[in-house]
């Protein structure tokens, strides 16, 4: 699914686009979603979202598959809360929970990860988490690859047939997992100094397409899901 991910943003029809707009259109919302009490606003925020799938023509397998997940998490771990708070207040966190997923994979399917590690690697600041984080962008695809080997192989030999199964063969999973992944960064950390690894990761120059016009629209679409949360206040 990652590397999938992965291929996906590459291909997007808005990859030119600076990360920064989309940024401030994707993960901006989903801070003031926080601060959201009616489910009006988020219901608003979720249909613009959906048509923005659309228009750039995501995956909406994907997307669906993102969102729903976390929103049944937010539903399982929200049940305790219905004898404090309410129906009400579980379907906020239910639509906040909708909300954020389609923000996030919206994101995700435009912006390439090595997009955001180019931008924020021109702060000297940031230089050494963006170079961690890159590194470990690189150990995750092989963790990734790692699992989906192991999983088909258990599978196929019925290890996940019956309730009792999954559980045992679950943990063997985890543990198998963690040990070749930790055999694994030994090759990926010597294949890495063989190449000359000089302690920080190179970054090729990008060119991006930043519209002020775009961008101050963006910023108008966040000022009114502001102004709506005292409307509806």
């Amino acid at each position: 699914m990652l590397k999938l991910i992965m291929a996906l943003a590459r291909r997007s029809k808005l990859a030119y686009i600076h990360p920064l707009e989309k940024a401030c259109l994707a993960l901006v919302p989903i801070i003031i979603m926080g601060f959201v009490k009616s489910p009006i606003i988020i219901i608003i925020n979720i249909f613009i979202f959906i048509i923005l799938h659309i228009k750039t023509k995501n995956n909406l397998q994907i997307v669906r598959k993102f969102s729903l997940e976390i929103a049944l998490f937010s539903a399982f771990s929200s049940i305790t809360f219905i004898f404090d708070y309410g129906w009400n207040f579980i379907l906020v966190i239910i639509l906040r929970s909708i909300s954020a997923g389609l923000c996030l994979s919206f994101f995700s399917l435009t912006t390439p990860i090595d997009q955001v590690f180019y931008v924020l690697s021109k702060r000297k600041s940031l230089r050494d988490i963006c170079d961690i984080a890159k590194s470990m962008e690189r150990f995750l695809i092989v963790i990734s690859e790692e699992y989906s080997i192991m999983y088909n192989s258990m599978k196929s030999r019925g290890g996940f047939d019956s309730f009792s199964l999954k559980i045992k063969s679950t943990g063997k999973l985890a543990a198998l997992l963690f040990v070749n992944t930790m055999e694994r960064w030994k090759s990926i950390k010597e294949g890495i100094y063989s190449r000359g690894y000089r302690g920080y990761m190179p970054y090729i120059h990008r060119e991006f397409d930043l519209s002020i016009s775009r961008f101050m629209f963006v910023i108008m679409y966040n000022l009114v899901l502001i102004a709506l949360i005292f409307y509806f206040k």
